[in-house]
């Protein structure tokens, strides 16, 4: 076994049996060095490893973190690509019950990524909706939704507190969902995010965006998902093969 295979082996021990806990921060590449006995490069080269396999993560001027493992997560959900559902159906298969707590609804002026998607000029006023949401009392994080100036909104407040988006619309507006684009991307949190969420400023999220579209391919919303660490979305895809002459 190589020296760096060694440093390897014995860090990810100490991190899937608890000597380092989740969140806690490692010793510096150059305490690690002197522990080893080697040089700070070769640290260096075994912890870009456990970077990339998501078992610790580096922030700038703090140092390295030990990183939630899959076991970890209290809530996971199997992500079918191809038939890609409402979060809140897709818990509901698991038996958990979604619930909300409304934030605002309210015009803002439209985001580049919201705009882009909808079809407008950056800062055209739409309606957004941006709520927290909880599945077994636990905060898991935030969604917001911009609507199109197209869609004419006429629900009570109270299925927006009680309501998933796509319930919403199908049930509340009468449109029929045709097709769904949605994008899995990673942030950190702002610090309205952080206080909203309870997490520290600059904490990671995953990001679900998605774009709904009615039947007659017009743009419904344009939304995006938050979620805090202790949630992770599974998912799998089927190879087809390719067909030989």
């Amino acid at each position: 076994m190589s020296v760096q295979q060694e440093i390897y082996s014995t860090l990810i021990e100490r991190l899937r049996g608890g000597a380092i806990s989740t969140g806690q921060r490692l010793p510096t590449e150059k305490e690690l060095a002197a522990e080893f006995a080697v040089s700070r490069s070769t640290v260096q080269a075994v912890m870009s490893r456990l970077v990339h396999e998501g078992m610790v993560r580096r922030y700038a001027g703090r140092g390295t973190y030990a990183c939630r493992v899959e076991e970890d997560m209290r809530i996971r959900v199997n992500l079918d690509i191809h038939n890609i559902q409402s979060f809140e159906n897709e818990m509901a298969v698991k038996g958990d019950r979604v619930t909300y707590r409304l934030v605002s609804f309210s015009k803002v002026p439209a985001p580049p990524r919201a705009a882009e998607k909808l079809g407008l000029a950056i800062g055209t006023p739409v309606l957004a909706l941006y709520r927290l949401r909880f599945v077994e009392d636990a905060c898991i994080g935030s969604e917001i939704r911009y609507f199109s100036p197209d869609v004419v909104l006429s629900v009570p407040v109270s299925d927006l507190e009680t309501q998933g988006a796509h319930d919403l619309v199908e049930r509340g507006l009468g449109i029929e969902i045709g097709r769904i684009e949605a994008v899995l991307r990673a942030v950190v949190a702002s610090e309205r995010q952080a206080g909203d969420l309870g997490v520290e400023p600059g904490a990671p999220l995953l990001v679900r965006s998605h774009t709904l579209y009615d039947s007659a391919e017009q743009v419904i919303l344009h939304g995006e998902s938050h979620y805090v660490e202790p949630f992770s979305f599974r998912y799998t895809a089927t190879l087809r093969n390719s067909v030989k002459n």
